[in-house]
């Protein structure tokens, strides 16, 4: 093994490279596989064989000339990533320079070239590693007839081919070169260190396809595939060299790929339909899902601040004439009022010339947020290689006859469109719709291996229309007294045409004002504009009028009435917008210690604690006999000399997770309830004869109730407010009924967004419970209260409990203070998650009220409100003054007087 690079482990390249576990763990087999049989030319397959089936049983027979070894890897995992991290390890730790990649399709071999060869893009596979002096080279296409391989001067080669063009080629590979002196084949098989990778290699069983892979004579063959089997007829043949596999199924389990969720409707007799109207039923159902999907990733990205994405529908139809028809439905002015026309291409191989190619180019640029195509109509299945991080919902209309069929259409569409799970349901799923296999699906979903889990169908009568609605500031200006007042300081003609010039106008200032506040960064807690600033807002306005193509006109006629107009109402813009928002100071840790981990307070429950009182028989067995068995009475043990509470407390104490001097008060607590409750079933003698023969289990039952009250704070040694956010983060809500915010409503609270709020920061909002609704029309009504504020999932910075992202339910400032405001219920404010968010927002409190009062701000308060609390009659003052956590207040346990005294004594 070379040392030019020890350093690179396979820990550090998975490191380096972001491996997921199948990733890494099919590196950690290459690994031991290699550094078992040290493949080479001479290498001998038998003996390898065997020594890598003694250690992989899955792996009977390489099925090839060389050793080759299979890694099954569910869609959606990276292979190509996985590629490189092979050849990583091959180049650092063993030398090897030259990488042969064979592709099955020209999809795939474009997409390769790109991940392989490209280090500007952004799926690039090799990035980062600083093991290659220069960027690795890529030779492919027809590279070989007009170079010399010996001028391709790199670290290592990788040579990328289509396996349809190498098995054509083969002649003119073979034929001598002027360049290499030989054939490129024959420079390829004399290599002593090429190595073979082949991308869904069930692709290459065939006779001629393992003809020509063998002649390469390669010392190393890795495959990877999504399906480790080929098919001979209606008989399916699994591979034989097999040494790792990661089913779809687990892929799914461990969060690598989106879940995919099946689409029905419930009592309907499909039997009774016929193709056409199975197929209405079904498409009109897809484009619920659709629409829904567009709209919760659109609300999805308002309210995290990531990139937009647009989903697409699939629909797989059974030949050219079926696509065609459901064209043609989907387009027309019936569907959907024609909504959909010029956002549907049809794909499939009888397509020719311009068409085909405008089709494809459109087919390969779908995951672009700008490309117009929401719905792709296919005939059969799109190749491998397709991959796409868009694809939401999937019809087949007459396509869905198998399990195997199924799970292929539904991998088109696990990819995630932000690398990750987003913890969101809807972002996070793919949709089947499956109308008439709904049965079968169901007997699928009670398998271990099936894709599809019974608790993931989706009814689609269940499927409610929803909106998107986006917050907007609530400013309260009078919409006649301003028309009247532009047209005194304009002096203009009253009209319908100057009216709505002023309506567009104003709100034209609105948010280019907005847009504005939005660029500014700081540490000031007012924001404020100067005269120079407020010139250079309202050129912009000017700029913008002058432009638009509605508004150009009517404006350069009346520029000079409107200049003075537009800078008052420009300046009138900067003092309302900026006084409505409530800034938020965010914070940055400069210096942190290790976590602090805690325990919720909590009584235990005692019926897992039914130990009885051990008798106190002498059993004596004869060993050479079992049915010899003799019982003798014995004495009475003595326990006087022990105390029960200080050996279950020593018990606990030998549990990592406890610190007794951190959590003596609570554990004394707990020990002392269940030593009573024996005590109380059984005697004092009774519980001491429990508790001494019965102590670790004793404490192993407390341990586990502890740990369900179990929650980390980090230490913070220090944290400063690095800078203030001048204005509040608009959100998308997605909503299915509008109410005015004091009227009644009849539909579930969270499907209700509440309009026409004043005192807010913005004029709609949403809620979770009826106590918070019932919060904030007190603070809309509360003299006491100036401005409150729902804030967005991203408003504060702030982390709790192992990197929880807090999201506070409300924000209000008074003449006095602001709030940073809670509200639970009863039964979750001693749960472990409550407290430590509760003692963060204590903490966030107190740092920026210390730095606030440097800068004359009004200091910040943590309000934590039983939702059983509020009602209507409730004053804000009143709940302020009842509910405010002071900073020095604590929730560690504090016993009554004598409490584990006996027991501190003991230990």
């Amino acid at each position: 093994m070379l040392k030019r690079f020890p350093e690179y482990t396979t820990d550090y390249i998975a490191g380096i490279m972001s491996l997921r576990k199948p990733q890494k763990e099919s590196l950690e087999i290459l690994a031991k596989i290699v550094d078992s049989v040290k493949p080479d030319k001479q290498s001998n397959k038998q003996a390898a064989l065997k020594a890598v089936h003694n250690s992989y049983p899955t792996c009977s027979d390489f099925e090839r000339d060389f050793i080759s070894l299979t890694f099954a890897l569910a869609t959606g995992v990276g292979k190509t990533r996985l590629m490189g991290a092979f050849i990583a390890y091959l180049y650092t730790n063993y030398g090897i320079k030259n990488f042969f990649v064979t592709a099955p399709n020209t999809t795939i071999y474009s997409k390769l070239k790109q991940d392989l060869g490209m280090p500007h893009s952004e799926k690039y596979v090799l990035k980062g590693l600083g093991c290659f002096s220069s960027t690795p080279v890529i030779i492919a296409d027809e590279d070989y007839r007009y170079k010399n391989l010996e001028l391709f001067d790199s670290d290592i080669r990788i040579f990328i081919f289509n396996i349809d063009k190498f098995n054509k080629e083969r002649a003119k590979m073979r034929s001598l070169s002027e360049y290499l002196g030989t054939s490129f084949f024959g420079s390829l098989a004399s290599m002593n260190d090429l190595v073979l990778i082949m991308d869904e290699s069930h692709h290459y069983r065939a006779e001629r396809g393992v003809q020509s892979l063998n002649e390469l004579k390669p010392i190393l063959g890795l495959e990877l595939t999504v399906t480790p089997y080929t098919k001979s007829g209606t008989k399916q043949i699994n591979f034989k060299n097999v040494v790792y596999e990661y089913p779809l199924s687990k892929a799914i389990a461990d969060g690598y790929t989106r879940t995919p969720f099946a689409v029905t409707r419930q009592d309907i007799q499909f039997f009774n339909f016929g193709e056409e109207e199975i197929d209405k039923v079904m498409l009109n159902d897809g484009i619920l899902c659709h629409e829904r999907a567009k709209l919760k990733l659109e609300q999805y990205a308002q309210n995290t601040g990531k990139r937009k994405v647009k989903p697409f529908m699939l629909i797989v139809c059974k030949d050219t004439a079926h696509a065609e028809k459901v064209q043609n439905y989907l387009s027309s002015d019936s569907f959907k009022d024609g909504a959909y026309k010029g956002k549907i291409i049809t794909v499939h191989s009888n397509q020719r010339g311009s068409e085909s190619e405008e089709n494809m180019k459109f087919l390969l640029e779908v995951e672009k947020y700008e490309n117009p195509i929401e719905i792709v109509i296919h005939v059969n299945m799109l190749k491998e290689g397709w991959d796409v991080n868009n694809l939401y919902t999937i019809v087949p209309l007459r396509q869905a006859a198998s399990k195997i069929l199924r799970e292929q259409m539904v991998g088109r569409g696990l990819r995630l469109p932000y690398g990750e799970r987003t913890g969101n349901k809807e972002i996070d799923m793919v949709m089947l719709t499956a109308h008439d296999k709904f049965a079968e699906l169901l007997e699928e979903a009670q398998k271990g291996d099936s894709i599809f889990k019974a608790e993931n169908i989706i009814k689609a009568e269940d499927i409610t229309q929803e909106n998107l609605r986006y917050t907007q500031v609530s400013l309260q200006f009078d919409e006649d007294a301003e028309l009247e007042k532009a047209y005194r300081i304009t002096g203009m003609q009253k009209n319908e045409a100057h009216a709505a010039l002023f309506k567009d106008t104003r709100t034209l200032i609105q948010k280019t004002v907005g847009t504005y506040i939005r660029r500014q960064t700081g540490t000031d807690i007012k924001l404020s504009f100067s005269s120079g600033q407020k010139t250079e807002i309202t050129q912009t306005i000017k700029k913008e009028l002058s432009s638009d193509k509605d508004l150009s006109a009517i404006y350069t006629e009346n520029a000079d009435p409107l200049a003075s107009w537009i800078s008052e109402t420009v300046s009138d813009y900067c003092e309302t917008l900026s006084s409505k928002y409530i800034p938020i100071p965010h914070i940055t840790v400069t210096d942190s210690g290790l976590p602090e981990y805690h325990f919720a307070d909590f009584d235990l429950d005692l019926e897992p604690f039914n130990h009885t009182v051990t008798g106190e028989d002498i059993l004596i067995q004869n060993l050479e006999d079992q049915g010899d068995r003799l019982h003798i009475k014995g004495s009475a043990i003595d326990f006087e000399a022990y105390n029960p509470l200080a050996e279950i407390m020593n018990c606990l104490c030998e549990k990592s997770e406890i610190d007794y001097r951190r959590s003596a008060a609570l554990l004394q607590k707990l020990v002392i309830q269940v030593c009573s409750h024996y005590r109380n079933k059984y005697s004092e003698n009774g519980m001491r004869n429990i508790a001494m023969m019965n102590k670790k289990d004793i404490a192993d039952k407390i341990h586990s109730q502890l740990m369900k009250h179990f929650y980390c704070e980090e230490a913070f040694l220090e944290e400063k407010v690095s800078l203030v956010q001048p204005y509040n983060l608009e959100q998308a809500y997605n909503y299915s009924t509008a109410s005015r915010f004091f009227d009644s409503y009849d539909k579930d609270i969270q499907s209700v967004v509440f309009t026409g709020i004043k005192k807010g920061v913005f004029e709609e909002a949403k809620f979770d419970s009826k106590p918070e609704l019932i919060l904030a029309r007190i603070m809309e009504q509360d003299q006491t209260v100036q401005k409150w504020l729902r804030p967005a999932k991203k408003e504060f910075n702030l982390q709790y409990n192992g990197g929880k992202h807090y999201e506070p339910d409300f924000v209000a400032e008074t003449s006095s203070c602001i709030y940073l405001i809670e509200v639970k219920g009863e039964d979750k404010q001693d749960t472990p998650d409550v407290i430590a968010k509760k003692n963060r927002a204590v903490r966030y409190c107190k740092t920026v009220s210390e730095w606030i009062a440097a800068h004359k701000g009004k200091p910040w308060k943590h309000l934590f409100i039983p939702s059983m609390q509020i009602s209507p009659s409730s004053s804000f003052t009143r709940l302020a003054k009842t509910y405010t956590i002071e900073t020095e207040s604590t929730d560690i346990y504090k016993p009554e007087p004598g409490h584990g005294t006996q027991i501190a004594a003991e230990r």
